[in-house]
């Protein structure tokens, strides 16, 4: 590898979510096909982002956000310890299979253990065109445990 391509190679950060990365979040929502709206996301993360118990970060490739994960705190009964949920975690399409969302998934895991958790958990369906990421999460991993029942209200 040249002195070139080194430094001329895209700079990964992620940070946490902020106000003008509302219509970049939106846009990644869309893309795994959960309806929302901008003004949906707005109030959404308006709400979650005076709560501690949420963290929300993102995936910034050269100055674009590419990626996004979004957290929850969750304290129960059942567990001594507080756990941690990754309610979303999205890479757009065409940066997928680059590591970003191993990379969003490691800062997951700091917060969670400043949190005080000792678990990171997910749902998620099972249907067939999520199978790419039932096997990224199982590569990185995480373990499939249990089912998920849902009754509609």
């Amino acid at each position: 590898m040249s002195i070139e391509s080194v430094l001329s190679a895209p700079a990964l950060l992620i940070r946490n979510f902020e106000k003008n990365d509302l219509e970049a979040v939106t846009s990644l929502m869309r893309e795994l096909n959960y309806p929302t709206t901008l003004n949906v996301m707005r109030e959404r993360m308006e709400n979650m982002s005076c709560n501690p118990l949420y963290c929300n970060m993102v995936a910034e490739l050269d100055g674009t956000v590419v990626g996004m994960i979004m957290l929850r705190q969750v304290k129960s009964f059942v567990m001594t310890e507080p756990v941690t949920q990754i309610t979303s975690v999205i890479v757009t399409s065409s940066c997928r299979r680059q590591g970003i969302g191993k990379r969003l998934i490691q800062a997951a895991e700091t917060w969670a253990r400043q949190q005080g958790s000792d678990l990171l958990f997910l749902t998620s369906g099972n249907r067939e065109e999520l199978a790419p990421a039932h096997a990224f999460y199982e590569h990185i991993g995480f373990e499939k445990a249990g089912y998920q029942f849902n009754k509609k209200l």
